[in-house]
């Protein structure tokens, strides 16, 4: 599928305790710090949207944004382009994916281990959502679901060996095509990453 506008949404899990206001600094010092390995430009607070996209982090490829779609938090990557180094020569989907999951995992990391949210942040990794933020060239159609499946399936049996993983290309949720993704036991955020470090071509 010719498309670098991917996203990926992944849940706060219930048991936290922060408020949605807590990452405007946090994100702020993201900024001053450089805390992730891209250009970040700027902190958008949308918390007066009901079930909107609450407060988000402006980078130049991509925004992550602390999602309060459908009423459920969680940290929601969005790239919009790919001009940082590390993604100047993605060779194929797969590869694209690996990368998509790499960046939003690393953002759900450094947010947990932040000192002003360290010990009450935890995402629940069994539950994704994955949308391609493309209507031209990924409309939420069975045969755009077709295209992306094959190389989405194998991707998913490399990053999560030997669990079960349940995917469902949900067509009443939005126009842009989106899955839904299961992962009963997924290991936690620092072995994912590991494990995507460690495919192939990486």
């Amino acid at each position: 599928m010719e498309t670098l506008k991917y996203e990926l949404k992944v849940f706060v899990d219930q048991s936290s305790s922060v408020e949605i206001e807590e990452f405007i600094p946090v994100f702020h010092d993201f900024i001053q710090t450089q805390q992730l390995d891209e250009l970040l430009i700027d902190v958008a607070d949308y918390r007066h949207v009901p079930d909107g996209p609450g407060v988000v982090l402006v980078a130049h490829d991509a925004h992550y944004t602390m999602d309060l779609a459908a009423g459920r938090l969680g940290l929601l990557y969005s790239r919009r382009r790919e001009t940082h180094l590390s993604r100047r020569a993605l060779p194929n989907t797969v590869a694209r994916l690996r990368s998509v999951w790499q960046c939003a995992f690393t953002a759900c990391q450094r947010l947990a281990t932040h000192p002003a949210l360290q010990g009450r942040l935890r995402f629940h990794q069994d539950e994704l959502l994955l949308r391609c933020n493309d209507r031209l060239r990924a409309p939420n159609t069975p045969e755009a679901y077709a295209e992306l499946a094959p190389h989405l399936t194998p991707f998913l049996a490399q990053v999560y060996p030997g669990q079960p993983v349940a995917v469902e290309h949900r067509r009443e949720e939005a126009s842009r095509l989106t899955v839904g993704i299961t992962t009963p036991g997924a290991a936690a955020v620092d072995t994912l990453l590991s494990r995507l470090a460690a495919l192939p071509g990486a």
